[in-house]
């Protein structure tokens, strides 16, 4: 999740989680004030850090779990597909037309491409979790047209566009990560703070004072 595959791509990503990330953070500093006294904490900085590294790596790994799964299963029964016998007259004409559909077969098959780039935690922590942590807000482009939507109207449209880019395979988006990343910040959104509290409990080494 930290490789990119480009200076534009690793901006952009910096981008957003410089727009959004605040609100992910006081979102989570809103949840920690709900804590009992001993769990309160200074700074939510190592809550949204973990919440940032666990998203991107559940995104990477249904990317993965997508392109072993399903991608390469597809694309290794497209090479080995069998091929049309052709007759010839010679030896050599045998090894040229034998080996043209399986050049044709490897130059139109789709390259899995690796998953790069913290673009699976950045839709986690900026979009899903702020869309529904802050239902209220509005969001608009950097760019022209600038007219501001409701944030859970424009998280929508992302998501449809990835879905529809998962399903007819666009090749410029990891649409998968994206969704994964989607899935976890809305799961987090419902499980993540009790979580979080319950993981502090159980790893607090200090004690308590019992009062006399």
């Amino acid at each position: 999740m930290f490789s990119h595959k480009s200076f534009v791509h690793l901006l952009f990503n910096c981008l957003a989680l410089e727009s959004f990330g605040s609100a992910a953070y006081l979102y989570f500093v809103r949840e920690e004030d709900k804590a009992a006294p001993a769990q309160l904490e200074v700074s939510a900085s190592w809550h949204f850090l973990g919440f940032f590294v666990s998203a991107g790596l559940f995104s990477g790994l249904v990317s993965h779990v997508v392109a072993t799964k399903f991608m390469y299963p597809r694309l290794v029964a497209q090479l080995s597909a069998p091929s049309t016998a052709v007759k010839t007259e010679t030896w050599a004409a045998a090894v040229a037309a034998s080996a043209a559909p399986a050049a044709a077969a490897a130059k139109s098959a789709k390259p899995i491409l690796p998953s790069l780039g913290a673009s699976g935690a950045v839709y986690a922590s900026v979009t899903t979790l702020t869309a529904l942590a802050f239902p209220e807000s509005q969001v608009s482009l950097i760019i022209p047209p600038s007219y501001p939507i409701d944030i859970q109207t424009g998280v929508g449209a992302l998501v449809l566009l990835d879905i529809i880019g998962a399903a007819r395979g666009w090749r410029y988006f990891d649409h998968w990560a994206h969704l994964g990343g989607a899935a976890f910040g809305a799961a987090y959104y419902c499980y993540g703070p009790a979580f979080w509290q319950n993981l502090r409990r159980t790893f607090d080494t200090t004690t308590t004072p019992v009062p006399a």
